[in-house]
């Protein structure tokens, strides 16, 4: 589907009784939905250079907030990814798209694999990177947050900062002493991005939630019926690529890259910008018919 126009001001969407999402559609062309990761505002998607190289590719793109982030509204916690899956269903709807390309990064492949199945025959084509297949670690990490919230009403900025360092760059980068000062400065810098305390409890719970029903299962990723692209990163330790790699062998039509030298945050920081280049060619190989 092609949009009417470019629109940059993002939009707020009631896609629930007490949801509001923020989203944003740009360019012109056939449509890609980024599905972002936990504690992921759509702005920051602009640091990896994915919407830019798709609206120059000749996409539409839409981009947003998920529920619990700041502009969108907070509801109360728990949160559940079928749930974040309407949502972004509802985005889709409000934009009057008929059928996508759907991305996710982190996080945002559990709410991609649950659209594949609650958005039936209008998926042109499935992307997930560093995002498929959480890890023992995942989960630890998962469990730690949710019981720091109830025990503190919060997850102290420290130990937030501490895991983001430890999990978004490789090697090379942590044992950088500058670049580690650099990038926590950077961290504790930036603006709040959620809505509420109950975002960030909401959002937790819909990962942990999924984790703790083993999700992805073979019977879900054997019944992605379209085109996918898998990529995983070398050194990401929540989703790492044998556990990936594994999983997109349960798909019928999965093509799987494994990046190296790069951790969870490779999409953000890969000076080559793989994955984006990878992401741009998927999407025109599944829109080209």
């Amino acid at each position: 589907m092609t949009a009417s126009k470019p629109e940059s001001k993002p939009e707020l969407i009631q896609t629930a009784a007490d949801v509001r999402i923020a989203a944003t559609r740009v360019g012109e062309g056939p449509t890609v939905l980024l599905n972002g990761g936990l504690g992921m505002p759509a702005g920051v998607w602009q640091f990896t250079g994915v919407p830019a190289a798709l609206v120059e590719a000749g996409f539409s793109v839409i981009t947003y907030s998920a529920r619990g982030l700041v502009p969108s509204s907070a509801p109360p916690a728990p949160y559940s990814v079928p749930e974040m899956a309407d949502d972004a269903a509802a985005v889709l709807g409000h934009f009057g798209v008929d059928d996508a390309v759907i991305a996710g990064y982190s996080m945002g492949c559990y709410i991609s694999q649950v659209l594949a199945s609650s958005w039936p025959g209008r998926i042109r084509g499935l992307a997930m990177i560093a995002g498929l297949r959480s890890s023992a670690i995942g989960e630890m990490v998962n469990e730690m947050e949710l019981g720091l919230i109830e025990r503190l009403g919060e997850i102290p900025e420290a130990v937030t900062v501490f895991e983001q360092l430890m999990t978004t760059l490789g090697p090379g980068m942590l044992g950088d002493d500058l670049t580690v000062r650099a990038w926590r400065e950077v961290l504790t810098a930036g603006e709040p991005v959620w809505a509420s305390p109950d975002g960030l409890k909401g959002q937790l719970s819909a990962s942990h939630g999924w984790m703790l029903a083993k999700e992805p299962t073979p019977e879900r990723l054997a019944a992605i019926d379209v085109p996918a692209l898998v990529v995983a990163y070398q050194h990401d330790v929540f989703f790492p690529p044998s556990g990936s790699r594994e999983a997109a062998s349960h798909m019928p039509i999965a093509d799987f890259h494994e990046l190296d030298g790069l951790a969870h945050g490779g999409l953000m920081l890969d000076p080559d910008r793989r994955a984006t280049a990878l992401l741009v060619e998927f999407c025109r190989k599944v829109t080209a018919s």
